[in-house]
């Protein structure tokens, strides 16, 4: 199935007015995401992720710009863009009185779809819920939660997957299972879009991201392009006690600084630095304990590109 792609240009979303100070939740945000792809749409909360979500899905208008699915105007062709869409919020509201079974039959007939018995059952195992078709929702568990949701927003076949946070507040475990189902939707040729505020689940699983701050799109491309592009090194944390103007000539240090009881090189040599590390402490009698290696990772990015460090 050939996935469509979704192109916003220009967006903006200004609440307020009228008397009162206007919020500008978005200012002026374009980007492209290709057909087939996942795309990450990265900030933290706040930043204005889930005000773009809702415009994607029509439950909020912009006050400038638009958003076409596959070269449509959703704002002109809104009921024939509805169809292509399977929506997962962030917080999705599910019918308590209904089961699980009875939930994904009911979601697809509101989009005119209407499932056999075995077009359900199919996507019961895709989501290991068979044990639980019978249950209501309120006796899932978090990840159980998730997946049925999943389940629900791909019932009517979508072309365009749009979900919000798909992973929050569940454990890990649960959030690879999930991670796993993301994948394939992709493998199916469907274009996902996500929002998430976990660089870990952006480098996971996008193939490429757009970050989002204060409402303003300030970067666009794969998360491997974003980190080379800082040419940064990796992080060497240890809790060595020694002073600073023996530890910055060793080789491959960039620069080296203490945040609290630790140590903190940045360097393009890690292994290099720390056999001369390891070398030096020998000299001062100490030992090299604890030692942490982190390589770059988008939430450097984001540090580099606002100045301020990332908070979920």
């Amino acid at each position: 199935m050939p996935g469509i792609g979704i192109k916003i240009e220009g967006v903006s979303v200004v609440y307020g007015g009228w008397g009162t100070k206007p919020v500008k939740a978005l200012q002026d945000v374009s980007f492209e995401v290709e057909p087939g792809e996942i795309f990450g749409l990265l900030g933290p909360n706040g930043a204005g992720k889930t005000t773009l979500l809702s415009v994607l899905e029509g439950l909020q208008a912009p006050s400038a710009g638009k958003v076409l699915f596959g070269g449509e105007d959703i704002s002109r062709q809104a009921e024939s863009a509805r169809p292509r869409l399977g929506i997962q919020l962030q917080h999705t509201a599910l019918f308590e009185d209904l089961r699980v079974r009875e939930l994904i039959e009911f979601y697809a007939g509101l989009y005119n779809v209407f499932l056999t018995t075995a077009q359900i059952q199919e996507l019961l195992e895709r989501f290991d819920l068979v044990e639980k078709a019978n249950t209501y929702p309120r006796r899932l568990s978090g990840g159980q939660r998730q997946r049925l949701a999943l389940a629900v927003a791909v019932a009517n076949d979508p072309d365009i997957v749009l979900l919000d946070e798909p992973t929050g507040a569940l454990d890990p475990q649960a959030r690879r299972m999930i991670w796993a189902l993301i994948r394939s939707l992709y493998e199916e040729g469907r274009t996902v879009l996500l929002t998430t505020h976990s660089m870990d689940e952006a480098e996971a699983l996008c193939r490429r991201v757009a970050i989002i701050h204060r409402g303003q799109l300030i970067a666009v491309n794969t998360p491997a392009r974003l980190i080379a592009e800082l040419n940064a090194g990796a992080m060497i944390k240890t809790d060595l006690d020694l002073p600073l103007d023996t530890i910055q000539p060793l080789p491959g240090v960039i620069q080296a600084r203490y945040t609290g009881q630790h140590l903190e090189l940045e360097s393009h040599e890690p292994g290099e630095t720390l056999v001369a590390l390891g070398n030096l402490a020998r000299r001062q009698g100490l030992r090299l304990g604890d030692v942490s290696i982190r390589q770059p990772n988008l939430e450097d990015v984001f540090l580099q590109l606002t100045g301020q460090a990332f908070e979920a």
